[in-house]
């Protein structure tokens, strides 16, 4: 037999070579895509990953500022007639008023939550009132007193009422938000530094993350040397876009905050992997008699198993068997490191869910914090008004029904209460009423024993009551109020009834055509901002928005019809 003769069509050589060289094409094929594959799969991860931290900063940083804001709308609240008589005042009167606006400031900057300052620019030749967070350098203090001394904050038109306002103090920037009501000027502000602060030292191996405004200008960086004078972050894009992914998201009081994520640290876990795999390769060109079967054990099967791995977590599979035993080292660090990678996307998806939940929880709060009543000056009024009259039983009275209407406000925490609980409130607030307008109110009630046991939102009836004696009430005739709850069940599903009428002139047809529409801004113009909440409460706890009917009875007077949702299977009782 001749030598060629070992590389002829029948040669087992041949025979061998030509398998062995169509696999090792197939498994560099089946490389080169998986790997592919990957390095997209780890950038959309890691990018996915960097949204999601942006996300929950912004969130941070949007609590924030509405803490700082809340605490300057309560500056102004409650100062703000003190501050505007500062005018009219001479000599130690100026000095005393000046002492007591400063410890209104100092109450609101003394805690850890609160800005890096707040302030009050008194009208005429007074003082600026200055309060500094714990926050603030001594060396900032001086150059913060001057700018604020030398600064007019008139309120600007073209701005919307819940931006912040840049402003840079001798290199730092700062955020600024001011009120301006009869040349006095109440403001707050923190360094754009505090507010990053959130990111510092969370992920910032991979890159820089930086706050910019409107504008495009970098505010606050936690890698300083980005923070060159007249550098903006579109300057910045076009320097570093071949070395740096810039991740951006919006934050809707000034700017946005950006993550510049180095390519390089994207893939770098995979540069061992690559060159594993190109070693193999020159071995297997070397050895393909000997090394086919093993390169098909140890490369192409967990390189396959990592690709469907990958497929399974895009259909939503959070969770894969441990690798085989007989995968290399390397193979089981990359699967190890895979499992890893979706348990933490998968706890990340978590934790947005529970923020999600929790900012709708937020949200159902604030509209009970909005439809709580507010006639406690009014109360104090006609105590003021009674001791005049020597009526110390109705101030007693009085002042008791106040007492408990406060209690029951203040419970803290409850979303839902008993109907017969909330009842108790409502008839409280009506002898509190009358106290204030005898002989002119007449309230029936009429609720079912087993329906008071039903659990409602807090301040659901108080808030339409409160509404009839705001709107029905008329000097010189008498007001009727009907309130009725029982148990029904419309298309085999239980329900609570809530019928509460009056006998004023009932709703304007204004109000009767919008009742789709809960929107703050149309109830803000219609004076039905109560309404509108309670709409809204039902649609958050329940998930209906068909809960709530407003009509006009015969004779004429309003009447609002409730219905509260049981679950399948949940008992009357509570």
């Amino acid at each position: 037999m001749k030598v060629g003769g070992l590389f002829t069509r029948k040669s087992i050589v041949f025979r061998l070579f030509v398998p062995f060289t169509i696999i090792l094409a197939i498994l560099f094929t089946v490389l080169l895509l998986s790997n592919i594959y990957s390095l997209e799969v780890v950038r959309t991860q890691s990018i996915s990953n960097s949204r999601n931290t942006l996300g929950i900063y912004v969130e941070n940083i949007h609590n924030k500022l509405n803490l700082y804001a809340k605490d300057l709308t309560e500056v102004f609240e409650n100062q703000v007639d003190a501050a505007t008589e500062y005018e009219r005042l001479n000599g130690s009167d100026r000095y005393f008023r000046e002492v007591a606006l400063l410890d209104a400031l100092k109450a609101k900057a003394s805690n850890d939550d609160s800005s890096d300052g707040v302030f009050i620019k008194l009208p005429g030749d007074g003082a600026t009132l200055v309060q500094f967070g714990k926050r603030t350098r001594i060396e900032d203090k001086l150059d913060l007193i001057d700018f604020l001394k030398s600064h007019d904050f008139l309120p600007d038109p073209d701005r919307n009422l819940d931006e912040w306002t840049d402003f840079e103090v001798q290199g730092a920037h700062y955020l600024f938000r001011s009120i301006t009501y009869e040349k006095v000027s109440f403001g707050t502000f923190v360094k754009a530094d505090s507010l990053l602060a959130v990111a510092s030292g969370e992920g910032q191996e991979r890159g820089p993350t930086l706050l910019s405004a409107r504008d495009g200008g970098i505010l606050a960086s936690t890698d300083r040397s980005l923070l060159e004078p007249a550098l903006s972050l579109s300057d910045l894009r076009d320097r570093d876009q071949k070395s740096y992914l810039f991740i951006s998201e919006p934050i809707a009081e000034f700017g946005d905050i950006t993550h510049m994520m180095a390519k390089q640290s994207i893939f770098s876990g995979l540069k061992l992997i690559q060159w594993l795999i190109i070693s193999l390769a020159a071995i297997s060109v070397v050895a393909i008699p000997l090394m086919v079967r093993l390169l098909a054990r140890d490369i192409l099967q967990p390189v396959l198993e990592l690709v469907k791995a990958a497929k399974d977590v895009e259909k939503g599979r959070t969770s894969f068997p441990e690798p085989s035993e007989h995968f290399s080292i390397e193979f089981m660090k990359l699967f190890h490191s895979f499992d890893s990678m979706v348990r933490e996307i998968t706890d990340l998806k978590i934790h947005t869910y529970e923020e999600k939940i929790e900012r709708s929880r937020t949200e159902l709060k604030y509209l009970q914090m909005q439809i709580r009543p507010h006639f406690f000056l009014n109360a104090i009024s006609t105590i003021n008004s009674l001791t005049y009259q020597n009526k110390n039983e109705e101030i007693r009275m009085l002042i008791q029904l106040l007492s408990q209407h406060l209690r029951y406000m203040f419970k803290g925490g409850l979303v839902l209460v008993p109907l017969e609980e909330e009842m108790k409130h409502v008839v409280n607030y009506v002898r509190m009423q009358e106290i204030r307008n005898p002989d002119r109110i007449f309230c029936m009630t009429d609720i079912d024993e087993a329906a008071g046991r039903i659990r409602i939102p807090q301040f659901l009836v108080q808030t339409f009551v409160e509404n009839i004696f705001k709107h029905a009430l008329t000097y010189g005739e008498m007001l009727s109020i009907f309130i009725r709850a029982s148990l029904i069940e419309i298309e085999d599903k239980p329900y609570l009834h809530i019928s509460i009428e009056d006998n004023g002139g009932g709703f304007p047809p204004s109000v009767l055509q919008a009742g789709e529409d809960s929107s703050l801004e149309h109830a803000e113009a219609s004076g039905q901002v109560g309404i509108s909440n309670i709409r809204r409460t039902l649609q958050l706890l329940y998930k209906r928005e068909d809960l709530l009917k407003l009509s006009n009875a015969e004779p004429p007077g309003a009447r609002v019809e409730v219905l509260i949702p049981r679950e399948e299977g949940e008992e009357w009782t509570s």
